[in-house]
């Protein structure tokens, strides 16, 4: 009995079948001959697989470039979050019939409070903060940590170094009265 051989090469197995000729397969094996030599010799490389690897590299530039973007407003946000949570937990404004009067952005902004809100705030121990459109109130060591995380939301804190006395002073015995309205 004489063995069948149902090995050998794809191209034998093609030809037997009658899928392609004597002629398409040294056609074929000539093109990858000269493929062959010309990556060897560096005279042609494959173009598809250079212009896929540099399509890939400026995709991957562009996914890094939205993923930062992503990432920082993720990180506005949480900023805001947290900015909002301490003048939320630590407000200490009362409402009250006194008219105190404030600058932002270069407009004159009035805010109602209480006496007691106005001492502490013309003595430094209150800021004045903004919390989206709404003005509030809140210590002087929570208005500070928020200018540590965000410019702009504390409108308003009383500089108490230019309370300390200069003792060359001729006036330093004559202080001006916290509480003097004009």
């Amino acid at each position: 009995m004489a063995k069948k051989n149902r090995g050998g090469s794809l191209q034998d197995q093609l030809k037997q079948a009658g899928l392609v000729t004597g002629k398409q397969i040294r056609k074929a094996n000539k093109g990858m001959h000269r493929q062959e030599m010309r990556v060897k010799k560096g005279l042609a490389v494959d173009e598809t697989r250079i212009e896929a690897q540099q399509a890939q590299a400026l995709k991957n530039v562009g996914d890094r470039e939205k993923n930062e973007q992503i990432k920082i407003a993720a990180e506005k946000k949480a900023l805001s979050a947290q900015i909002k949570q301490l003048i939320t937990l630590n407000s200490q404004r009362e409402t009250g019939d006194i008219e105190y009067n404030f600058t932002e952005q270069n407009k004159v902004k009035k805010l109602f409070i209480s006496a007691l809100n106005k001492t502490q705030l013309n003595k430094g121990h209150l800021a004045i903060v903004k919390q989206d459109d709404n003005y509030d109130l809140v210590p002087e060591k929570v208005a500070r940590r928020i200018m540590d995380r965000l410019d702009g939301v504390v409108l308003y804190l009383y500089d108490r170094t230019q309370d300390e006395i200069d003792e060359d002073d001729p006036y330093k015995d004559f202080q001006i009265p916290d509480d003097l309205e004009w």
